[in-house]
């Protein structure tokens, strides 16, 4: 199955090489970075967020759009007046308090006026294919004290001509003026495919629940293939207590078994811009070329091939990690691409 692509466009080549939305996995939190595993807790040893699966695929999955500079951001004290500096060529005009019926809020009605939605105009347009669409996600688990990201879906295959979603809308968390610092994630980017849904509703008995359990959370295989204790079972267990802490590193049964994967890896960023692949095609046809090589990969795995025909997969490696560094370069447009307008 084809690998569907997400476009980030824009209209300005300087963005294009210095403010291009990142994978979400490369960014994460230092706290998260730093956090092991297992840590005592209460006194007790015992898995971290850290550990867990939905935690780690929010923060892995989809990309980010990072503030490129420090933005101001002006709140007043005593109305709902909050908005981006209208001198900022990245500041929107702001969705008023009573857009919303006054309803939203991080501060407390009694200490501070409902604020207004303060806005700003992200320089990227995102076009997905057909059937699909992406969630605007607050990047939350970075722990932004300042703002709140609003959150929604948008057909971005439908809604994208010129800058049709490229607005990001906050919500401030403060009565005071306050920055954005260059860097700050402002809004998690996560493509999906639309599909209509059915729900069935199910009552299963005592018997087939405690067998579903045993059958999902047994984390290890034993030896002779026989299955060992439950995931359950080997909590409560007081011999088995001491064998869980020489287990280093472990984050859940889920990956030893292959019952979860990361989605993080679903996610990437591979090959070089269109611009570039297109120039490299219309050169080989005026040229009548009968091959083209779209890439200096693509002409290294043609030459493996060739010299090693029986062993030439073993080749790979030797090709693919010097091409790493290189694609950094190859994902710019070219440099002829016109300025924004």
């Amino acid at each position: 199955m084809k690998m569907p692509t997400i476009e980030f466009t824009c209209y300005d080549k300087q963005t294009t090489e210095n403010w291009r939305p990142v994978l979400a996995k490369k960014v994460v939190p230092d706290w998260w970075k730093t956090m092991k595993v297992q840590e005592n807790v209460r006194g007790h040893k015992t898995q971290t967020i850290r550990s867990c699966p939905a935690m780690d695929d929010w923060l892995k999955t989809g990309w980010l759009i990072c503030a490129k500079k420090d933005m101001q951001v002006f709140v007043s004290e005593h109305s709902s007046n909050s908005r981006t500096d209208p001198q900022d060529r990245l500041s929107s005009p702001t969705h008023p308090a009573g857009q919303a019926g006054h309803q939203f809020t991080y501060l407390s009605k009694e200490d501070a006026p409902t604020k207004d939605a303060f806005k700003m105009k992200a320089p990227w347009n995102i076009i997905t294919p057909p059937g699909y669409s992406c969630l605007y996600l607050d990047p939350f688990l970075f722990q932004n004290k300042y703002f709140a990201t609003w959150q929604g879906m948008i057909d971005t295959d439908a809604f994208n001509v010129n800058m049709d979603n490229s607005q990001i809308i906050f919500y401030p968390k403060t009565n005071k003026d306050f920055v954005i610092k260059a860097g700050t994630p402002l809004v998690q980017i996560i493509p999906y495919r639309r599909e209509t849904w059915n729900a069935s509703y199910i009552t299963y008995d005592n018997q087939s629940w405690q067998e579903n359990r045993s059958v999902r959370t047994t984390h290890r295989v034993g030896e002779d293939g026989g299955k060992l204790k439950t995931m359950d079972e080997w909590n409560r267990s007081p011999e088995l207590r001491e064998e869980k802490r020489h287990i280093e590193g472990m984050a859940g049964a889920y990956r030893r078994i292959k019952y979860w994967n990361e989605k993080g890896r679903m996610f990437k960023e591979n090959g070089m811009h269109p611009s570039r692949a297109a120039k490299i095609i219309l050169d080989g046809v005026k040229k009548r070329r009968t091959r083209i090589f779209v890439g200096l990969d693509a002409k290294l795995l043609d030459l493996s091939q060739r010299l090693f025909p029986k062993n030439y997969q073993k080749t790979w490696p030797l090709i693919f990690l010097p091409m790493i560094a290189k694609n950094q370069v190859l994902k710019k447009p070219l440099p002829d691409l016109p300025e924004e307008p």
